[in-house]
């Protein structure tokens, strides 16, 4: 039997090439040039099938000739130029076969390449025994690595395993009894599984690592031959269960069982080469016991987790280093009211903007962060986040929702908010309705006059007007916004806001200097909530500038957003002013109800973007900034249907 090594990358391939050979040679496969010259060193190959692809071809035909210069090669390729079949011979590569090609094909040229062995004419004998009997041939091993692939995939099933070598030592060893024995928790050794082993002996054997066979094992660790042992409680044991030798297994550095082989169902004698086969399969069998203990643990430990997890009242997430969730408990579920199923293996940015902001932050600089409070405006809530770098594995988030203040109905009535609110709706309306009132009543005295009844008019229309834009202002500082959003060049948007102030720029005598980003930001936003904010703002910095100056506003793009930057010359935001120029009703102006720049900042908020003041010195005029997200961030984060 012919011993042939495929080096394939492509599965179906090796298994089409397996069945082409049929079961008169010992097909092995591997994937990478790498692992084929591993094999070769502990196996003796016939032939060697190499796949023309692009991470094997001619380089793993040069390889495998430099370290093995009479080996066989049989190059697959898919081109028969002239010039490809001689690159194919300058590589080193015995023989060639274009594809596709037939079964007949493919034995015929490996018949040609691999040298007829030499065979005796008749078994020799020794002691009267067939020399040929006794040594193993191809076929065990073969019939052994089968197994072995095997039996390592049942990682999840010790018992499965322990059936599945009983299985394995039949098939080679053609034995008539054989037992695996396997520590059991608090119960000492027992027999998992048998053959030819009666069930009531089976059931009532028990083994101790202090006593006989088990003993033996953990003291000389190697095989256990009945024949030429001299622990007679061993061979008392091994003798009970009709055993002549056994192998230990091993894990964790220590022996946790056996396997039993007992007669040959031949009859003959087990040679020093099967004894070597067992012991390879004992080697195997550990790494799959330890690798199932191991997974055992894992479930448990993983279980233990999902219980802890499930009963934590606080949200927690970990997302991996490719900034995508990898974990999410049912708290954070519901804290965040999304659903598992749609944020596992998506983008951290699932879970808002503000949330993915201290991930990402504590992923670039590997620094926790303790408590970093954020508002989340699609749950309408302040959470408190903790976050921790977990190297190259990402960052886990422990957080919890934030309590909000509670005031009684009498704090309410009587809060300084509602007191300083009705101060400024007193002082705005008040001031419109002493000219309304002086006019109402010099009218009965000059109503004949045409002068007086035209200024009338005038005055009473005006501080009317004064009036409702009072009104409207508190109603659009009141009412909660239903944003449209719709994908927009923020360039074009500024520029429109812009040209409303045209007139009122000329008259006041101020300079605008524009800067666009040539990249044309774009950003889902609602375009008229938008324009009213930039409104706002820009309508502060040039009352600002009530002499004239310089009135900036420029667009810009990078990886993590876009900006709008408004600046004018004026005098600037004083430094006890400035924590306090988004809150309600705060105003240094005269007239005015103070809440043009809260309107804005809100509306900036409300479109997963912020609107700050930039700190610079008094006298220098000031600096507001809007970040918005990127429109193709947020098209990504969006859900596919």
């Amino acid at each position: 039997m012919e011993v042939i090594l495929i080096v394939a990358d492509d599965r179906s391939l090796c298994e089409s090439l397996r069945t082409a050979l049929g079961d008169t040679s010992l097909s092995l496969c591997e994937s990478k040039a790498e692992d084929a010259l591993r094999r070769l060193i502990s196996m003796k190959a016939d032939a060697v099938i190499v796949d023309d692809t692009p991470n094997l071809g001619l380089p793993a035909v040069k390889r495998i000739r430099e370290s093995y210069p009479y080996l066989p090669i049989l190059m697959l390729t898919s081109r028969s130029d002239t010039e490809t079949l001689a690159s194919i011979a300058l590589a080193g590569a015995t023989g060639y076969l274009v594809k596709p090609f037939g079964c007949d094909a493919l034995r015929r040229i490996l018949e040609g390449m691999i040298p007829l062995p030499v065979r005796p004419v008749s078994p020799q004998r020794e002691n009267g025994g067939d020399v040929s009997r006794r040594t193993p041939n191809l076929i065990q091993y073969q019939t052994a690595l089968r197994w072995l692939g095997r039996i390592s995939s049942y990682i999840a099933d010790t018992r499965r395993l322990s059936e599945s070598l009983i299985d394995a030592l039949i098939d080679v060893f053609n034995v008539t009894r054989c037992a695996v024995l396997l520590e059991e928790d608090g119960r000492g050794v027992g027999i998992t599984a048998s053959h030819g082993i009666p069930d009531a002996v089976k059931e009532s054997a028990r083994f101790r690592f202090n006593y006989g066979l088990m003993r033996w094992f953990e003291s000389n660790a190697c095989i256990f031959d009945s024949a030429a042992a001299s622990d007679p409680d061993a061979r008392k044991q091994m003798a009970i269960l009709g055993a002549k030798i056994g192998v230990p297994l091993v894990r964790g550095g220590r022996v946790c069982g056996a396997l039993l082989l007992g007669e040959k169902a031949s009859g003959g004698e087990y040679v020093p080469e099967e004894t070597e086969l067992l012991s390879m399969i004992a080697r195997t069998a550990s790494i799959a016991i330890d690798n199932a203990h191991r997974y055992h643990q894992l479930v448990v430990e993983q279980q233990q987790l999902d219980v802890i997890l499930s009963n934590v009242s606080s949200g927690v997430v970990v997302v991996g280093a490719d900034k995508n969730v990898r974990l999410l408990n049912g708290s954070a579920e519901r804290l965040l009211q999304v659903r598992a199923e749609d944020v596992l293996g998506r983008s951290v940015q699932k879970l808002g903007s503000a949330f993915a902001d201290v991930v990402l932050r504590t992923m670039a600089d590997g620094k926790p962060r303790i408590r970093q409070e954020i508002h989340d405006p699609a749950i309408h809530a302040t959470l408190g986040l903790s976050t921790t770098p977990l190297g190259q594995h990402g960052v886990a988030v422990l957080f919890s929702r934030l309590p909000e203040e509670r005031a009684s109905a009498e704090e309410i009535a009587y809060s300084p908010f509602w007191e300083y609110l009705a101060s400024r709706v007193a002082q705005e309306i008040k001031n419109p309705l002493v000219a309304v009132n002086t006019f109402a009543q010099l009218l009965p005295k000059k109503y004949d006059s045409p002068d007086f009844r035209e200024a009338f008019s005038d005055v009473v229309q005006k501080e009317v007007n004064r009036i409702n834009s009072v009104v409207e202002t508190l109603f659009d500082f009141a009412r909660h916004p239903r944003l449209i959003l719709k994908r927009v060049d923020l360039n074009e948007t500024v520029q429109n806001v812009l040209r409303s102030f045209e007139e009122e720029l000329r008259e006041r005598q101020i300079k605008l200097e524009a800067t666009w980003d040539p990249n044309r930001p774009e950003a889902n936003i609602d375009v008229e909530y938008m324009s009213q904010a930039l409104h706002n703002v820009l309508q502060n910095s040039i009352e600002a500038m009530p002499s004239g100056g310089v009135l900036r506003v420029n667009t810009r793009k990078d990886e993590n957003g876009c900006e709008i930057v408004i600046a004018d010359s004026g005098p600037g935001i004083a430094e006890q002013d400035a924590p306090h120029i988004f809150m309600p009703f705060f105003s240094t102006k005269e007239q005015g109800m103070g809440l043009g720049l809260t309107v804005a900042h809100r509306i900036a908020r409300q479109h997963d973007g912020d609107l700050r003041l930039v700190p610079g010195r008094e006298g220098e005029g000031g600096v507001f900034q809007f970040r918005l997200p990127l429109a193709e961030k947020q098209d990504a984060d969006r859900p596919s249907h």
